[in-house]
């Protein structure tokens, strides 16, 4: 559970990381670890590894205007588990703002087609 953890807020803190460098503001992190979403809501008591990136985190988001978090099931962001499971179709990192991948847009056009308004 741990290394889950830790991952998840690991790759929040790096996406944060690069919003702020690109100057975004009102960001919305979304995680489906849910108990990376209940350390955010504590991570004032929280004296581990994972309870000091989730000071940063919010701190981040604190910075970035409105930017705030919320749990998100596994079948809300299909997209995302694509990506995290297909590492070997690149050999560099890569950061996309204005249009995703092609791999990608058949399912990020279905997650917004199923995706329930609040």
């Amino acid at each position: 559970m741990w290394e889950t953890e830790m991952a998840e807020a690991l790759a929040a803190e790096f996406g944060l990381q690069v919003a702020a460098q690109a100057q975004l503001t009102n960001v919305i992190l979304e995680t489906d670890c849910q108990t990376l979403t209940s350390k955010l809501v504590a991570a004032g008591s929280i004296h581990t590894e994972v309870g000091i990136i989730c000071r940063n985190i919010r701190k981040l988001l604190g910075e970035m205007g409105q930017g705030s978090w919320q749990f998100s099931p596994r079948e809300g962001n299909k997209a995302a588990h694509i990506m995290c499971h297909s590492e070997t179709r690149w050999n560099e990192s890569m950061i996309w703002f204005d249009r995703p991948p092609m791999f990608l847009v058949d399912q990020i056009e279905s997650d917004n087609v199923t995706a329930t308004p609040d």
